[in-house]
């Protein structure tokens, strides 16, 4: 029986804008994978999207879109080999470093808010101090809306490092549901 520290999940694979859950159900079935699995987004309940493939041994296509923000993105649970390479080549999903360079680029607060999410999402199992630092950054923005993203964003990489400043966010933002948010992560 497998431990637990066997167990591989790849990181997750943001999806361009206008790349779809159809284009990652045609992935997987050119390659003749079964749908194993399928759950609704929810957005009132907080349920994320997800659909699952099983690939074989052991392995499994998982996509999954946000609850709160339908960002799509994909990962592989199991070690997929070089199947995770295909699927980028076919899904083209957005690289860590894409996602940095366009948050360092956008334009207002609305595209930092949707960049941010994306990034945090993409962001590498490993601490990443590049992915670091630009979250950590928009945790301090003047846009309320954009720090709000970012929490979420710091949420989904699971990195430690980003503690202490949701803590003082719950105890010294200037918005109350932005403290609200904190305290609850």
């Amino acid at each position: 029986m497998p431990r637990n520290e066997d167990h591989v999940r790849t990181r997750r694979r943001v999806l361009r804008s206008g790349t779809t859950v159809e284009d990652v159900d045609a992935f997987a079935q050119d390659r003749e994978w079964p749908m194993a699995d399928v759950i609704e987004r929810d957005r009132a309940a907080g349920t994320d999207g997800r659909v699952t493939w099983r690939a074989g041994d052991g392995v499994a296509l998982v996509y999954v879109e946000d609850a709160l923000f339908g960002i799509g993105c994909y990962t592989f649970d199991g070690d997929p080999g070089e199947l995770a390479a295909l699927a980028d080549k076919a899904l083209e999903p957005w690289s860590v470093e894409e996602l940095c360079a366009q948050l360092d680029e956008a334009p207002d607060a609305k595209a930092r808010g949707q960049r941010v999410l994306r990034l945090g999402l993409a962001a590498p199992v490993r601490h990443d101090a590049e992915v670091f630092a630009r979250i950590a950054a928009t945790l301090n923005d003047t846009d309320p809306r954009v720090r709000y993203a970012a929490l979420y964003a710091a949420s989904f990489t699971g990195y430690g490092e980003f503690a202490p400043l949701v803590r003082r966010m719950a105890q010294n933002d200037p918005e109350q549901f932005i403290r609200d948010r904190a305290a609850r992560r």
